[in-house]
């Protein structure tokens, strides 16, 4: 082992749930490293400790008993209608003072408004629902292409370890250096090749 074992590792060591070469790395390790080996120690006694613990049994009205035993939530309180309440005064007041200014009637304003927006929605609610379809369609598939790499990432890593995964990592630091240094001699002026 590189370093000391962390303690999940000694906890799964004790419970028994390593591999065979996991578990003889640690026994290595423990053999040769003193403070390792109390830590061990340590847990074995914690271990031990807890499994001769008599299993605790929950009351069978434990979950009513708990429920009632909560504060009942207030109701809540609808925050929308306060700010329509205070925006339909400034839209009448609006609304008069155009009047008053214009001469012209409400009613003929609000016809021509609503046809205004009438057509305006008719023209761009066809190309918002293709718009969202589209939209969805390609979010499905950017989730899908990333689980496949995330699946393939992991595939990969557990295949090749951490010893491949490190070989991997330094060939490929070692060919953005390459490709640096490159590229450089293209980009520096007063050099031809």
């Amino acid at each position: 082992m590189n370093g000391c074992p962390r303690a999940e590792d000694l906890y799964l060591y004790l419970e028994g749930e390593l591999g065979p070469y996991e578990a003889r790395k640690i026994e290595e390790h423990v053999e040769a490293c003193a403070g390792c080996l109390e830590r061990l120690e340590e847990r074995r006694l914690l271990h031990e400790a807890f499994s001769t613990l008599p299993p605790f049994e929950v009351p069978a009205d434990f979950a009513r008993s708990v429920m009632e035993a909560l504060p009942v939530p207030e109701p809540a309180r609808s925050r929308w209608l306060r700010p329509l309440l205070a925006g339909v005064p400034s839209l009448l007041v609006a609304l008069l003072g155009f009047y008053l200014f214009t001469g012209q009637s409400l009613s003929g304003l609000l016809v021509a408004f609503n046809r205004f927006l009438g057509s305006g929605i008719t023209a761009c609610l066809p190309a918002a629902v293709k718009l969202f379809k589209i939209t969805g369609l390609l979010l499905k598939v950017a989730a899908d292409m990333v689980g496949m790499i995330l699946d393939g990432a992991g595939a990969v890593a557990r295949f090749l370890g951490p010893q491949g995964i490190a070989a991997i990592v330094g060939l490929g630091g070692l060919l953005v250096l390459l490709a640096w240094f490159g590229t450089r001699r293209f980009h520096s002026p007063g050099e031809r090749s």
